[in-house]
């Protein structure tokens, strides 16, 4: 009964967030409530204690604060500069580089994308951006993708400014450290996959690392660690925590003051990584087990994960929708079960299935293969990668992009590792679904020890079920493909076409989006496989996607025309990004005349809001 209560509680809070992102619903926060106060009488029941009010008080906080209703943010509308707080650190995305931040009188935080001549920003500053540009987009960016609200330190939306200024003089300190500290790692490891891969995994920022390197990683299912995952977090606490702990002692403080001590760095680290939730949810775990010493109890696994989950959702409601924390805390599920199978194999199993239906729902697909890929990977990135990249982050700013070569070796064998297990196709949907039947079938008969240990349990095996069928779902026949599509803006854009051989097959000139978005691009504009990619300004760029795409078996001989210009689709696009009030649209060929993507539909060019 427990676990279900726990699973109904989920799944509404994360219901209420995507069904009602922005607005106040008292019926569904009601049934939250009513949901978790029961899984408190049960908790009660069973075992009692001041732990169970605890978590009821956080997770009833966290519903009162999404329950709230959102600040009025009247200032930013109409013509005019608007000064935006930066709240956090920025960091490097792509051309450009990305901060938190809010208008000053208002609370919600988005997250800004902003031109690199201002960059780097940290925390306490000020910009003027243009009102314009804080209009939100509604539905997915474009075809085939999936609409879903910023989640990163509880943003509500995200913009692409096109035009920002400084409106206060830089500071200096921790955070300007932190900034330029992001900004020099990512441009120095921009040309070598190693060290991108260190930056990446150890900074947690995934721009260090080119799309084709990022794409290999994700599928070899070794996606986590170039995220700031729990596991980061775990293992620089479990190297510190010792050393510090003892000098703490030797310094003649108390436990109190030796805890303390070894908890400053973890905080430091957390800073210099973006504070993001699955990060956050180790440190409150590492944070609950230095109390647990300090107080003379053991530490339970399962009430530190629910304390943390508690903590983190009361402080910011919004991260029911990230992905990181749903894996994180599932993974760590697993992990911290009585019932946790011993052995780093066992457990990678474990843990795969166990983090399968989040990946189907958020990703559409799941990878396998990351049980294998991660019996190398994680010994190599814990015992090396992590302590010499931290130490080398430390040396950098003396020691130059040199002091990030030690951990650029163990970095270096993940990589070839994640290409190896990339190869490796990924299973269908209906086949990771026929093998939770399966397993289901055992678990109902089998009383052996083997199915304990590496049959996944009942209610894994019906979460996966469950998400197999939401994903199929989802797939839907698309229209027939149109004379041509553009997907950008006015400078630079994505155009595609149909093959003059056979109009089902796409040819794609410039692709700027990511690789792993063009296999459910393409079947939303209606095409099945692509003829030919090609980018004469960017050929990795063509070759990381015609790669994702061969991976997909979509890729086929064909025949291409002549493709349209990009001056000749101008006026389209620019049409398109005054209706729908964004910089990136997409665009194309209708039967009366240029159509333009919604974030739900495509609509003729002037009969959308801004027509």
């Amino acid at each position: 009964m427990l676990p279900l209560l726990w699973c109904l509680a989920w799944s509404a809070g994360i219901a209420l967030a995507i069904a009602r992102p922005g607005e106040t619903s008292p019926i569904l926060y009601s049934i939250l409530a009513a949901l978790i106060a029961a899984l408190a009488l049960v908790q009660w029941r069973r075992r009692g204690g001041g732990t169970v009010l605890v978590v009821v008080a956080a997770a009833l906080a966290g519903v009162a604060r999404g329950n709230a209703p959102a600040p009025a943010t009247a200032e930013i509308a109409g013509p005019g500069l608007v000064r935006v707080e930066v709240v956090g650190a920025s960091a490097p995305a792509g051309a450009r580089c990305e901060v938190l931040g809010r208008a000053v009188s208002a609370s919600p935080v988005w997250v800004l994308r902003v031109p690199p001549e201002i960059c780097p920003l940290a925390a306490g500053e000020a910009v003027w951006v243009r009102a314009g540009d804080l209009s939100p987009r509604r539905g997915a960016p474009w075809p085939g993708a999936t609409a879903r609200e910023p989640a990163r330190d509880g943003a509500v939306a995200a913009f692409e400014v096109a035009f920002a200024a400084r409106a206060s003089p830089p500071r200096g300190g921790y955070w300007r450290a932190v900034a330029e500290l992001r900004h020099a790692a990512v441009a120095a490891a921009r040309t070598d996959a190693a060290l991108g891969f260190v930056v990446a995994s150890v900074l947690g920022q995934p721009a260090a690392l080119a799309p084709e390197r990022r794409s290999e990683l994700r599928r070899a299912g070794l996606g986590h660690v170039v995220a700031v995952s729990g596991m980061n977090v775990a293992v620089a606490a479990a190297l510190v925590r010792a050393p510090l702990v003892r000098l703490g002692l030797l310094l003649g403080g108390s436990p109190g003051f030796a805890a303390v001590l070894a908890w400053l760095p973890v905080l430091a680290y957390l800073g210099l990584a973006g504070w993001e939730p699955p990060a956050l949810r180790a440190a409150v775990m590492f944070a609950l087990g230095q109390v647990a010493v300090l107080v003379g109890r053991p530490a339970h696994g399962m009430t530190a994960l629910a304390l943390s989950a508690a903590a983190l959702l009361a402080w910011r409601p919004a991260w029911a929708l990230d992905p990181g924390l749903h894996l994180s805390l599932a993974a760590m599920a697993v992990l911290v079960h009585p019932d946790a199978p011993p052995g780093l194999l066992a457990q990678s199993w474990r843990v795969s299935w166990g983090t399968l239906p989040i990946a189907l729902v958020h990703f559409g697909t799941g990878s396998m293969i990351g049980v294998v890929s991660n019996l190398i990977a994680v010994p190599v990135f814990t015992l090396w990668v992590l302590p010499l990249g931290v130490l080398g982050l430390l040396l950098m700013p003396w020691c130059g992009p040199a002091a990030l070569s030690p951990a650029a070796l163990g970095g270096q064998v993940i990589v070839d590792v994640a290409a190896l297990a990339a190869r490796v196709p990924e299973a269908p949907v209906a086949g990771l679904a026929a093998a939770a039947a399966v397993g289901l079938g055992l678990r109902a008969r089998g009383r052996r020890a083997w199915v304990g240990r590496w049959v996944p349990g009942t209610l894994t095996c019906a979460a996966v079920l469950a998400a197999a069928a939401v994903t199929i779902g989802r797939a839907r026949p698309a229209e027939p493909p149109r004379a041509w599509a553009a997907i950008g803006g006015t400078r630079s854009a994505a155009v595609i076409v149909p093959a003059t051989s056979d109009p089902r097959l796409a040819c794609v000139r410039d692709p700027w989006l990511a690789p792993e978005a063009w296999p459910e691009l393409l079947p939303a504009l209606g095409f099945r496989a692509a003829a030919a990619v090609e980018a004469p300004r960017s050929p990795p760029a063509a070759a990381a996607v015609r790669a994702e795409l061969g991976r997909a078996g979509m890729l086929a001989e064909g025949t291409c025309p002549e493709t349209p210009t990009l001056k000749a689709l101008k006026r389209a696009l620019a049409g398109c990004q005054a209706q729908v009030g964004a910089p990136k649209v997409t665009v194309r060929a209708g039967p009366g005349g240029p159509e333009c993507w919604d974030g739900e539909q495509f609509v003729a060019l002037g009969t959308g809001p801004g027509g």
